[in-house]
């Protein structure tokens, strides 16, 4: 890549971390751009990466060009599921996050949300008392610069669509958990803010 002007590599390694996001069903900008350079000979100068609201940028653009109108219906569909599970589980405080909300989704997007609540037991009760089949693992979560904890991570299926539940602890309601870079806020929506998305 070093041949590219600065400009031009970052705007090459945005388009292929976009499409590797596309691809792989990943939400996460950092995530798919580190999976783009480990797979380069050499990684550019850090100063020439994409930040990640270039990314998500590239993967709008990548979407209009190859997913035609095929995306914006995936996305009104799950946004509409979203807002339903965030009824369902509204004891829980739900925040949507991820590619559902960040206007991204596709046809391999999981809606995605974040629970609280500071008994994981309840959650599996609950689930368990709707008759709701599900998987349980953990996965970890930056909950300020310092800590990153491992929390419950249930997945499921409703209507032919993928969900994802995290729960964390009561008081990361206030406060978002950071994104995989350790530093940024996730984007985060009640379900107050998810009616206002056009």
């Amino acid at each position: 890549m070093s041949r590219h002007s600065p400009r031009s590599q970052r705007r090459l390694l945005a388009e292929q971390a976009a499409r590797w996001m596309s691809e792989h069903a990943l939400d996460d900008p950092a995530v798919a751009l580190r999976r783009v350079l480990a797979r380069l000979p050499s990684a550019p100068d850090r100063r020439q990466w994409p930040d990640p609201a270039e990314i998500l940028d590239a993967l709008r653009q990548y979407q209009r060009l190859f997913r035609g109108t095929e995306q914006p219906t995936q996305l009104e569909q799950r946004r509409a599921a979203a807002a339903e599970a965030m009824r369902f589980f509204s004891a829980f405080r739900p925040r949507l996050v991820g590619a559902v909300l960040e206007g991204t989704a596709d046809a391999n997007s999981p809606v995605q949300l974040h629970l609280h609540g500071d008994d994981g037991e309840a959650l599996l009760l609950f689930l368990q008392e709707q008759g709701i089949a599900h998987r349980v693992g953990e996965r970890s979560i930056h909950l300020d610069p310092r800590q990153q904890v491992r929390v419950p991570h249930v997945t499921f299926q409703a209507d032919e669509l993928d969900f994802e539940l995290w729960l964390l602890p009561l008081r990361s309601e206030r406060q978002a958990p950071l994104e995989a870079d350790g530093r940024t806020p996730m984007h985060r929506a009640s379900l107050t803010a998810l009616r206002t998305l056009g």
